[in-house]
């Protein structure tokens, strides 16, 4: 019996014992690999750089920098030992007397207040990828300790728990740590701020500086007294360390200023590499953009919405207070965040609050120059505290300073009204839009008050009228009424030579909408697609020079009424289409060249229906426009919605002599040890499926067509069908021809007195552009370009409605544009655009057509395709004609 019971134990000891190597090999070979440092592959952040290598954005799930182990200082290690495990360098992994001392203490206190773990255990913890708290877990966890001792030495094992830990705010790893916390590199990490950083691992978020100043301040007194009882430091520097102030950062350590540009180069990146790639692989991403020309474009987009904005009305106050201590907290808020958003920073101080900013010094002295976080420009909220309307002033307190707006600087101030006129509804009085107690965002644009109305002399022979009670002017800053503007707007620019996207600025504000509205909106573009209907005209034997009748014209049964530059007041018929000029006049012939440059509506139209709808929708696709275009002669006017980044995209190509532009969104993708694993990276390739269609369609048509100018047997080269825009070289869209003298036409949009886009000659360039308004003044657009670079805007509402009743392309979208193209060639040469082969030149009289003489009244020097130049002059005056033709039919 107990011979039998033996041998049952002995077999049940053996099973068991069996059992528990099966799972101690089971859940060993379940384990990560981690027998070198080769084999740690941590997250890492993706960093975007622009084409000089200036840092622009990151990618990533956790932010993390990998940084060596010899760059992390020694203080900061020992901060960590300290605070850890002061006995890392003795143990082999598990300090199994911690162990039972914690467990000891927890079960005393019948909570969790102390912990056992080591460094290593704590490494091993972070690469389980799990935080359970189980008795399985805890096993892995000592067994991957045990292992990680015997494969790598003490230095690797710190290396990877810096590394690795979670510090809050986003931060992993100690190098982001560094950076997100005080803005500084690792190895600038001082004693005092390498004890706050390793009071982080142990909880985050309870003792974070940024959230929970006080407990932080307490974590870092005790790893500095433990740092001082270990040896690592002496009693006086713990001390020291301990009353000395810190910087402690809030925000991001870069500005994000294209992120709607970023978003679209991840997109791209992931449909190339993978999500996990780019967020996790700490990828190396050189782009194509310019930061300072993108900068440059942000500004004159808010510059431009504002001046829009503006032209609207003014939509009311934001708040209204007028109980004292509802006003004096709303100024201490408002100084304590204007300060915040000037200096990035808060200083914790000894006591483990942060550095009080003091009561409101309402008697502040302006005379002393603006306050520390006040700036010529900066938006902020004010209270309005009177207003005087007998003199024109506001009187505003604006945080700690007191304001004035002078009433010429708020004449814009109406209710909002689209059916109005802006300047026919002025305000008169700053009462019309004001009152004391309301809340309203100003810009600061002076640090004193000064008035050219109030300072002017009085007018000849009037007595000067000496305003009521005027304050003194030196205790005032001077303020505008500012408003965030809820008008959109979009901006892209393309680099000519390397089709390098410079900026892209695809709306406002991309905290409160993603939508790319440079790459995603489709929008009707008005006048500015009369451009590649007159480039398709003149494929079709037509120059600058032909002669088109300006009279009406009225088409049936045309469904569409499509959309035009100020054609407003058109009727709407289902059934009748009465094409119209803004000026509701006609000029009778009017030549091709002026047609295009006035913007007239019914020339367009004729032009159109002589080329066929056919023909300019193909003319349109081989430049690019790959949106669905309607067949219909309304096309002419603009009545398709086609995205900014197309109309840009073509336009470039006129700029380009006819070759095709094809715009640069990404350098070269590296990963993080600088191999090159992606090469560049173009952003037509996020349209492929738009465009593959066509284009295939049109190589097919070349191909055939280049087969069909071989001679035949007898030497002749047979006529072909197709259009004369297939070259050998397959990147050659339009003829050179042809692109060049677009944009002599699109020169004389700006310069010729005419032209609609004449503001762009403040460039102080040579400079092409169309602009392009819709139909009740929905969208407007400008896109242009110089020998260098080609711009496009657009400008209006992502939920359509009118902008305001004289917002054309020329007000509304081009200020921006010439904002952003004089500061985009501040740094470039001057050029002009080159003439290709077979074009020749001759100045022309600009009303007739013919060669000038001395009877001309203005001449113009045009370029023309070589054999298509005027060769005869005008002999008499041609008749004027008749007043019939220059009458609208509907009057």
């Amino acid at each position: 019996m107990w011979k039998k019971l033996l041998i049952l134990f002995i077999v049940l000891m053996g099973a068991g014992i069996f059992a528990a190597y099966s799972a101690f090999k089971y859940i060993s070979a379940s384990l990560p690999d981690i027998a070198s440092l080769k084999d740690y592959r941590p997250l890492l952040v993706s960093q975007v750089y622009d084409r000089s290598g200036k840092k622009i954005g990151e990618y990533f799930r956790e932010k993390r920098i990998l940084v060596s182990f010899d760059k992390i200082p020694k203080d900061l290690i020992n901060a960590f030992l300290a605070a850890e495990d002061d006995t890392f360098f003795e143990h082999k992994g598990v300090n199994y007397q911690a162990i039972l001392r914690a467990a000891i203490a927890n079960f005393r206190a019948g909570q969790t207040v102390q912990g056992g773990s080591t460094i290593t255990q704590q490494v091993a913890k972070t690469l389980l990828l799990t935080s359970e708290r189980t008795l399985d877990r805890k096993f892995r966890e000592v067994l991957l300790a045990h292992k990680m001792e015997e494969n790598l030495s003490k230095e690797d094992i710190l290396y990877l728990y810096l590394n690795q830990i979670y510090f809050g705010q986003g931060a992993y790893g100690i190098a982001a740590a560094a950076e997100t916390y005080f803005r500084k590199p690792v190895e600038k990490i001082s004693v005092a701020e390498a004890a706050i950083l390793a009071g982080l691992p142990k909880a985050p978020t309870a003792y974070s500086p940024v959230t929970n100043p006080s407990r932080a301040k307490e974590r870092q007194i005790y790893v500095l007294s433990r740092m001082a009882q270990v040896g690592f430091i002496t009693k006086e520097v713990a001390d020291k360390a301990g009353t000395e102030p810190v910087r402690i950062y809030f925000r991001e350590n870069f500005q994000n200023y294209a992120p709607h540009f970023l978003e679209a180069v991840r997109l791209m990146l992931i449909s190339k590499l993978s999500e996990d790639q780019v967020l996790n692989e700490g990828l190396r991403i050189h782009t194509a953009i310019d930061l300072p020309k993108q900068i440059k474009a942000n500004e004159a987009l808010t510059k431009g919405l504002k001046e829009v904005d503006k032209r609207q009305g003014f939509r009311g106050p934001l708040n209204h207070f007028t109980e004292p201590k509802a006003v004096g907290e709303f100024l201490l808020k408002t100084r304590d965040k204007l300060i915040l958003d000037s200096q990035p920073f808060r200083v914790l101080e000894a006591n483990g609050q942060f550095k009080d900013y003091g009561p409101l010094n309402l008697a502040y002295e302006i005379s002393k120059g603006l306050p520390s976080y006040l700036k010529i420009g900066t938006s902020a909220e004010a209270i309005v505290s009177k207003v005087d309307d007998p003199n024109g002033l506001v009187y505003l307190r604006l945080a700690e300073t007191e304001a004035l707006i002078d009433m010429d600087s708020m004449t814009w101030a109406r209710k909002p009204d689209p059916e109005k006129r802006w300047e026919f509804s002025l305000i008169k009085k700053p009462s019309q839009a004001l009152k004391m107690g309301d809340v309203v965002q100003v810009k600061v644009i002076a640090n004193q008050f000064t008035s050219a109305r109030l300072e002017k002399p009085p007018a000849k022979g009037k007595k000067k009228v000496e305003p009521t009670l005027l304050p003194d002017f030196k205790k005032y800053i001077q303020v505008e009424l500012d408003q965030e503007p809820e008008v959109e707007a979009a901006l892209i620019s393309l680099d000519k030579s390397s089709g390098d996207v410079l900026s892209m600025v695809g709306g406002a504000n991309f905290e409160k909408s993603q939508y790319n509205r440079a790459l995603q909106a489709a929008r009707q573009t008005g006048s500015a697609f009369k451009t590649i209907i007159y480039a398709a005209a003149l494929d079709k034997n037509y120059s600058p020079v032909t002669p088109i009748m300006d009279a009406p014209l009225v088409y049936e049964e045309m469904a569409n009424n499509g959309t035009a530059e100020d054609k407003e007041g058109q009727e709407e018929d289902l059934k009748i289409w009465r094409p119209t000029n803004h000026s509701k006049k006609f000029g009778g012939d009017i030549l091709f060249r002026n047609a295009l440059v006035q913007s007239l509506n019914v020339p367009t139209v004729k032009i159109m229906e002589d080329i066929s709808v056919k023909w300019g929708v193909e003319y349109a696709q081989r430049l690019g426009i790959f949106s669905p275009l309607n067949m219909d002669f309304t096309l002419a006017l603009g009545s398709s919605s086609v995205t900014l980044y197309e109309m840009t995209r073509a336009f470039a190509t006129f700029s380009n002599l006819g070759k095709r532009v094809t715009p640069l969104l990404i350098h070269r993708v590296e990963n993080h040890t600088g191999k090159k694993i992606l090469d560049q990276v173009f952003l037509d390739e996020r349209f492929k499926n738009e465009r593959e269609p066509t284009e295939k369609n049109f190589e097919e048509r070349r191909q055939k067509y280049l087969a069909e100018q071989k001679p035949n047997a007898e030497g002749e080269v047979p006529p072909s069908k197709e259009p004369p825009f297939f070259f050998e070289d397959p990147e050659q869209v339009i003829s050179p021809q042809t692109a060049y003298i677009m944009t002599q036409l699109l020169k004389g949009v700006i310069e010729d007195p005419k032209g609609t886009g004449g503001k762009a000659r403040a460039v102080g360039r040579e400079l092409a552009g169309k602009t392009g308004t819709t139909n009740g003044y929905f969208d407007a657009w400008f896109i242009g370009y110089s020998p260098q670079i080609s711009t496009g805007v657009w400008v209006g509402f992502d939920k359509e409605k009118t902008i305001g009743i004289g917002e054309v392309g020329g007000r509304a979208a081009l200020p921006i544009w010439v904002d952003f193209m004089k500061e985009a060639h501040q740094d470039l040469p001057q050029m002009t655009f080159a003439a290709p082969d077979g074009i020749v030149f001759a100045n022309i009289d600009t009303e007739t057509g013919f060669l000038a003489s001395a009877a001309s009244k203005r001449t113009l020097r045009m370029a023309f395709k070589e054999g298509t130049e005027p060769k005869e002059f005008q002999s008499q005056q041609k008749d004027d004609e008749s007043d019939f033709y220059k009458r609208d039919l509907t009057e």
